[in-house]
């Protein structure tokens, strides 16, 4: 927490710092001599708490306050003076104090105020990061619609930051999902000890895809947007960092950022647009965060996207142990990456390298490509011989997924959140679930919903449509009545005449 300490005289300064370092919290303490260094300290440093005293030169406590409340309006003030005076006590109050206290402050009532203050900021942070994760989800699960979050949430007062992280490794699937848990709470453990914003002015959500995409997306509040772009390229150098500090002989991270910073309603088409850059980062030096616009030059070469797009793919069907498709892939593969030898060998080694670390070979850049394609056909046939072995884990593994859709499929839920709590990639139980079941997850959990809301319609006639909706997982009664027109070739309100003239 940082914390400003105005007043004009020295000695009530150094007494006030030194019962708040007594308190022992992680405070951070700045001091002014007068309102306008006040005000110059609240736009540099936008405190968590200010206290001012009302008497200073320049400008008094009140006036400072009414300037720096505009600069940094997440700042909390505790108006302090020795002069007991009703007006001023009125003013503020007018101007939203936390508390009005008359000098000398004792111990317990500076305990009293940081612990208010401290109480208040933490309920409020996270009630806004818990809106804003359930925001996030709703958005990318698609039950409701963006028009439906910005009135229900604050979010709509932040622009947000995007990147899409992607962690390739040859280990099992159990552990690459610890893989990607570590690389999250990394992350989070880094913005909540470096970030130099409020935790009012900064919310921060992790999303993971079924193809095992990290998409961090960060949301700065439209008060703090210069700070905000200003502060963007010393962050990027910090996930750089990380980036360098988590690789492995047997794990590389790569990593996509949006360039621009973009309002809610962009959101998802952006990620989108990441998604499908993201291959294209296997051709280029890893342990680097690449910019979308880097990233987007490559796409005019000829066969780069292709190329990448079916590296991707391979390695997909690698993990899946799906023999047959993987040779299919290793032919098309091999006139591509003889083409990218020929023009560009730098990026046939940096594609070599994340083969090796997505496989778990060892392809050297010496090889003639006929000799790694032997290489990667070795790959998988070594780990066929232990499909027998991890067969029975697979059939046990979607058991647990359908039994989970029973009991949460009214809740936003994902196979993201579904693989986190099972241990495995997005990616891999994706794969599985469609493999055994013939039908993505997301197919198979709109089934769900849309029998639930069929029975809930026949036996219960008063309910609305919307409250239908909802009880099943929609919030967007218009997302709801289009999937089950699409599923029953009818729309809720029939179902609901077909109930009433049943009972009559």
């Amino acid at each position: 927490m940082k914390v400003i300490i105005a007043d004009d005289e020295r000695l009530i300064r150094l007494a006030l710092r030194s019962m708040i370092e007594e308190t022992s919290l992680n405070i951070q303490i700045v001091e002014a001599k007068n309102g306008i260094e006040l005000v110059r300290l609240v736009d540099e440093y936008h405190p968590e708490l200010v206290f001012v005293d009302i008497r200073m030169p320049g400008l008094n406590g009140l006036e400072a306050m009414d300037q720096g409340s505009r600069l940094s309006p997440h700042t909390q003030w505790v108006v302090l003076t020795g002069f007991s005076d009703f007006e001023y006590a009125r003013e503020a109050l007018r101007l939203r104090v936390v508390d009005y206290l008359l000098k000398p402050l004792g111990p317990d009532d500076l305990k009293h105020i940081m612990d208010k203050v401290t109480r208040e900021h933490e309920a409020k942070a996270k009630q806004i990061s818990n809106l804003f994760e359930t925001a996030i989800n709703s958005l990318l699960h698609q039950t409701r619609t963006i028009e439906e979050i910005s009135l229900k949430s604050p979010i709509q007062d932040y622009l947000f930051s995007l990147t899409l992280f992607s962690i390739d490794s040859p280990i099992s699937e159990q552990e690459k999902a610890k893989l990607r848990l570590q690389w999250i709470r990394t992350l989070k453990e880094t913005f909540a000890r470096q970030v130099p914003f409020s935790k009012l002015e900064h919310v921060i959500s992790f999303f993971t895809f079924p193809n095992g995409s990290i998409a961090q997306i960060i949301g700065w509040h439209k008060d703090v947007e210069q700070r905000m772009k200003d502060y963007s390229p010393q962050l990027n150098v910090v996930l750089n960092q990380l980036m360098k500090d988590f690789e492995t002989n047997l794990c590389i991270i790569s990593g996509i950022q949006s360039e621009s910073f973009m309002e809610l309603f962009d959101l998802e088409h952006r990620l989108l647009v990441l998604q499908g850059l993201q291959p294209l980062l296997r051709v280029l030096p890893s342990r680097r965060l690449r910019l979308e616009e880097e990233v987007r030059i490559i796409t005019d070469k000829p066969y780069y996207r292709d190329l990448s797009t079916r590296i991707d793919r391979l390695c997909k069907l690698a993990s899946m142990k799906d023999f047959f498709q993987y040779t299919n892939e290793l032919k098309h593969l091999e006139p591509l990456m003889k083409s990218l030898a020929h023009e560009d060998p730098k990026a046939l080694e940096h594609l070599l390298k994340s083969l090796n670390i997505s496989l778990g070979c060892k392809l050297e850049f010496t090889m003639p490509i006929d000799q790694c394609m032997k290489v990667l056909q070795s790959v998988q046939e070594n780990r066929l011989a232990e499909e027998s072995q991890v067969e029975l884990t697979q059939g046990d593994l979607v058991q647990r997924v359908l039994h989970y859709v029973n009991l949460n499929y009214m809740k936003d839920i994902g196979i993201g959140q579904i693989a986190m709590d099972m241990d495995v990639t997005p990616n891999y139980l994706s794969s599985l679930f469609h493999k055994k079941m013939g039908e993505t997850f997301t197919k198979y959990l709109t089934h769900i919903r849309m029998v639930k809301a069929k029975e809930l319609l026949l036996r219960n006639p008063g309910l609305k449509v919307q409250e239908v909706a909802e009880q099943v997982g929609y919030y967007s009664t218009r997302h709801f009545t289009k999937l089950f027109l699409d599923h029953f070739d009818c729309y809720p309100s029939e179902m609901h005449q077909r109930s009433a003239l049943r009972k009559l």
